[in-house]
């Protein structure tokens, strides 16, 4: 359930960007916010080169950790006047990443809210960085808020999300994830997924061709659409409007940006993990579609088998 919400923060206005919706999706949950800074010590980043640490140095360190807790502490008392919803913070000495992970295990977050840039580290491509680091090593659902939302500004209410399977249970850890966020918006749901196609003049073609789908692929799409209606069928106990698309496709990155922009969708699902999501959502598709989605990215890691 998204009851627990962690939302990491740098200080700058792009983090705070993640702030409302965070709120949003907690008051409609009757959750919590958890607000999160990483502090790096100077002793680790800032020694002399002889390894020396000063008095003045450390006097630095002070001020800044300082710093940090008060803002954390003002916007948290201050969200939650404004919001009704129960706010809290804290800062942690670490690496971002590292911080961030490990906060989030530790108030069982249901949900990281986070954007893709800021000025705690945050790289201009997003991913390679500290959100990167934060997808690839929690096992904690991201919604990623990209630089180049086409909704940037506007409330975060999505009614359409595109979710991305390939038929595998690890694949479709992200299936309670999406549910849960669209029972909180009445959002509808766009069940996709990919079926390659035949590539002409493969060697075996013409020892198959005179045959009826010689190399699977109908078979295949059948099995997909039949496995995607269960998953239909089930989002329709909850009361969401789900829809099956099985299509065939050259490039995943290609067609799941086309039906976002068709759809009109406000959210992309999908996760890092699976049989055809090693093949195709680990590496250069997974981040190409979350560096160029037009619309926020809910993203999640399984737990291994």
């Amino acid at each position: 359930m998204l009851r627990s919400i962690l939302v990491p923060l740098d200080g700058s206005p792009l983090a705070e960007r993640a702030l409302p919706i965070a709120l949003d999706i907690a008051r409609r949950a009757g959750g919590a916010v958890h607000l999160i800074r990483a502090h790096v010590p100077l002793a680790i980043v800032g020694a002399t080169a002889e390894g020396v640490i000063t008095q003045d140095m450390l006097a630095a360190d002070d001020s800044l950790r300082n710093r940090a807790t008060k803002y954390i502490t003002e916007t948290a008392k201050r969200l939650a006047a404004e919001w009704g919803v129960r706010v809290d913070g804290s800062v942690d000495d670490g690496s971002p990443s590292g911080v961030i992970t490990e906060a989030a295990d530790k108030v069982e977050a249901g949900l990281i809210v986070m954007t893709t840039h800021g000025a705690g580290g945050f790289a201009p491509g997003w991913l390679g960085s500290v959100s990167d680091a934060v997808i690839r090593h929690s096992h904690r659902a991201v919604l990623a808020l990209p630089e180049n939302d086409a909704h940037k500004g506007e409330p975060f209410v999505p009614r359409k999300i595109v979710m991305a399977l390939d038929g595998s249970a690890r694949a479709d850890g992200i299936i309670p994830v999406a549910r849960d966020l669209a029972v909180l918006f009445g959002a509808e749901v766009d069940i996709v997924r990919m079926v390659a196609p035949y590539i002409p003049g493969d060697v075996v073609g013409p020892l198959t061709g005179d045959r009826p789908d010689p190399f699977g692929i109908d078979l295949e799409m059948q099995n997909a659409k039949q496995a995607i209606d269960g998953v239909v069928a089930g989002l329709a106990e909850v009361g969401v409007k789900a829809h099956a698309i099985v299509r065939m496709e050259m490039s995943p990155v290609k067609a799941i940006k086309a039906h976002l922009t068709e759809s009109k969708a406000d959210c992309l699902a999908l996760a890092t993990q699976g049989r055809g999501l090693s093949r195709l959502f680990v590496g250069s598709v997974a981040d190409k579609l979350i560096r160029t989605a037009s619309c926020p990215v809910l993203v999640l890691r399984p737990m291994k088998d």
